[in-house]
């Protein structure tokens, strides 16, 4: 006697997207984490060159009437590079402001005027300089995403699976000896 499953196959292909989409997710983290840390990795690459700090202060600035003030560490600092002198003003590869005064005094705290630095110049745009490398930690959490990707494949191949294996396609046997 042969017995079958009825196929949803809403469900079936509801599962598939579901998963499919979930894996596309984590996918998207994945490569975002992946290429944040090869952006901070490049820079490690960059001509370590000697600096000094010519203006250290915070800004205030307040973007909208109504906006909370906002906080911009700014350091300036004079670098010689392939012979020219130079001006660089980023700390790290990407800046912005905060709300909170006190973390933008801490940067600045740490290259006061007239202080000698180490900067990283990247040999091909002479331009790009920095004080600090980015965080190596975006690769250090790259597993968390891929759980999801390995997830939403398992959800998308799992509602294939049993919607192949109800209605009997390629050799899987849907009857039950008794």
């Amino acid at each position: 006697m042969s017995e079958r499953e009825p196929v949803n196959v809403i469900s079936m292909m509801g599962g598939i997207f579901l998963g499919s989409l979930i894996a596309a997710m984590g996918g998207y983290f994945v490569f975002a984490l992946y290429a944040g840390a090869q952006r901070a990795k490049q820079t490690r690459a960059w001509v370590e060159t000697p600096c000094m700090i010519v203006k250290s202060q915070v800004d205030e600035q307040r973007p909208t009437p109504n906006s909370p003030l906002q906080y911009l560490a700014v350091v300036e600092y004079e670098y010689h590079f392939g012979g020219t002198a130079r001006l660089g003003n980023r700390i790290k590869r990407i800046e912005g402001p905060t709300s909170h005064r006190g973390r933008a005094e801490g940067k600045v705290a740490d290259y006061p005027v007239g202080s000698a630095a180490l900067c990283w110049v990247d040999p091909h745009a002479p331009g790009e300089v920095i004080l600090r490398h980015g965080s190596m930690a975006p690769l250090y959490a790259i597993w968390f995403p891929g759980l999801f990707v390995v997830g939403g494949l398992g959800i998308a191949v799992g509602s294939l699976r049993h919607g192949r294996k109800s209605i009997g396609v390629k050799g899987h046997s849907t009857s039950r000896a008794r």
